[in-house]
């Protein structure tokens, strides 16, 4: 009779402490335990005293895989202070996007090869670039319509530069092949983290017909 009577009173502890911590569960759990019956370590043994106490052991588990799995669940003082290491991607750095910066803009000669470099910010996620450009023979300035003064206008990346300097083939973002007035609207990539080097490359068409002058306007958007 008396055991029965324990684990019902057991039972009753148990669903009225699941609605009194229903809301809040680890700081009011706390506040049940506190309340539950604790082994006591200088009672002498059951054996000792005739008296059998067939709840108490069943209280003291319960209550013991309690607070096991509440101090399971909060984290340690050290696990709470200590910094992760950030990812290079999860960095946010200030984006240039709205401004606008002009690369080139200026007359120049082209007797074989001539580039100009330019360079994409980090973060930069739609830059744009718009130009354009006329060309015409050194001897002929005045005739900037005439073919003689034609040239090849290349669109490089590092990669695409690299492999031209070397003499192997290679794909351009843009490219116009013998003209001598072109203009040029390009989307680039997106720079992410990194910034990013491009180059613009003006090539002579016809080095027979001697050099080139070129007047160009390049301007990039962020």
């Amino acid at each position: 009779m008396m055991k029965r009577l324990g684990w019902l009173l057991l039972g009753g502890l148990l669903v009225f402490g699941y609605g009194y911590v229903r809301e809040n569960p680890k700081q009011k759990l706390f506040a049940l335990l506190k309340h539950l019956p604790q082994a006591a370590p200088n009672k002498p043994d059951a054996t000792q005293t005739g008296l059998q106490a067939p709840d108490s052991g069943a209280k003291t588990t319960v209550a013991g895989a309690l607070a096991s799995w509440i101090h399971k669940e909060e984290p340690s003082e050290q696990e709470r202070s200590a910094p992760g290491t950030p990812h290079p991607l999860d960095h946010i750095a200030a984006s240039p996007v709205g401004s606008t910066n002009r690369i080139l803009h200026k007359t120049f000669a082209v007797t074989t090869l001539t580039k100009f470099a330019f360079e994409i910010p980090s973060h930069a996620a739609t830059p744009h670039l718009h130009g354009v450009f006329r060309s015409f023979a050194q001897q002929q300035a005045a005739q900037s319509s005439d073919d003689s003064g034609n040239v090849d206008f290349l669109v490089l990346n590092q990669q695409q530069y690299a492999d031209l300097a070397t003499g192997r083939q290679s794909e351009a973002l843009f490219s116009a092949e013998s003209t001598h007035d072109q203009e040029v609207n390009l989307g680039l990539p997106v720079s992410q983290d990194q910034p990013q080097k491009y180059y613009l490359v003006f090539r002579n068409a016809s080095t027979a017909e001697g050099r080139k002058l070129v007047q160009a306007d390049f301007t990039v958007d962020f």
